[in-house]
């Protein structure tokens, strides 16, 4: 009976760990990004923001923007989605992460992301930017402590490399 249920032990707990990888692991950040997204959920994201998180938008067409705190970078885009919702969008957002580097409880992530917008009856508009995050280790899990991005190409976006890491969505 003791084998028996050794051998059930060691059969299953390299899938529940698997499993807590991907609830748990730095991709699943990323994840609850596109979740969020999708559902138009701020809440999402103020979950996977440190208290004292840094929102950096970097983009061409605006000026250069920082949001400090989990909570204020959550009414951020929950006033983002409530205009996207009023218009009758559905959005979609995908990662590509080329670089990670580890270092203790800090990951340092580099790559790119395409937002689709989907509105019934038009044409789907494409948005494409990159990303430099840190990643810390709080509370089990991975939480954007800095969160730096910027807009890019299509071609660029479509060209890069991807690093040899599992990605997510």
């Amino acid at each position: 009976m003791k084998f028996y249920i050794l051998r059930w032990f060691v059969v299953l707990l390299p899938m529940v760990m698997l499993s807590q990888e991907k609830e748990t692991g730095p991709n699943a950040v990323y994840e609850s990004f596109s979740i969020a997204y999708k559902a138009f959920d701020a809440k999402i994201l103020e979950a996977i923001y440190t208290t004292d998180g840094v929102l950096l938008n970097l983009y061409d067409s605006s000026p250069p923007n920082s949001i400090v705190g989990n909570k204020k970078i959550s009414a951020y885009f929950g006033a983002f989605f409530k205009k996207s919702a009023e218009s009758g969008q559905k959005l979609e957002l995908e990662f590509k992460i080329t670089n990670r580097q580890k270092v203790g409880n800090t990951i340092y992530d580099n790559g790119y992301y395409r937002l689709i917008s989907k509105i019934s009856n038009e044409p789907n508009r494409y948005g494409y930017g990159k990303l430099s995050t840190v990643l810390v280790y709080q509370e089990n899990r991975w939480k954007f402590k800095i969160d730096s991005n910027t807009n890019t190409t299509q071609e660029e976006f479509d060209n890069a490399q991807l690093a040899d890491i599992p990605q997510p969505n």
